[in-house]
């Protein structure tokens, strides 16, 4: 459960920080951006997300016990 939250939340910093840094001259950021445009234009969409599959997961914790 905790490593879900933690890889959502990793993968949520990683398209905020490519969308900050496009074109900056990180070639990290330019690979990023250019495999999913889409999610760097619109990182808010990630965090979405990011937020409804940990509330499903915490959702689903609670129904289980």
């Amino acid at each position: 459960m905790l490593l879900v939250v933690l890889i959502m939340l990793a993968a949520t910093g990683l398209f905020y920080a490519a969308a900050t840094f496009q074109n900056q001259g990180y070639d990290w950021t330019d690979q990023t951006c250019a495999s999913m445009p889409s999610l760097c234009a619109f990182p808010h969409v990630v965090a979405i997300g990011a937020v409804a599959t940990i509330v499903v997961f915490f959702i689903m914790e609670r129904i289980k016990s």
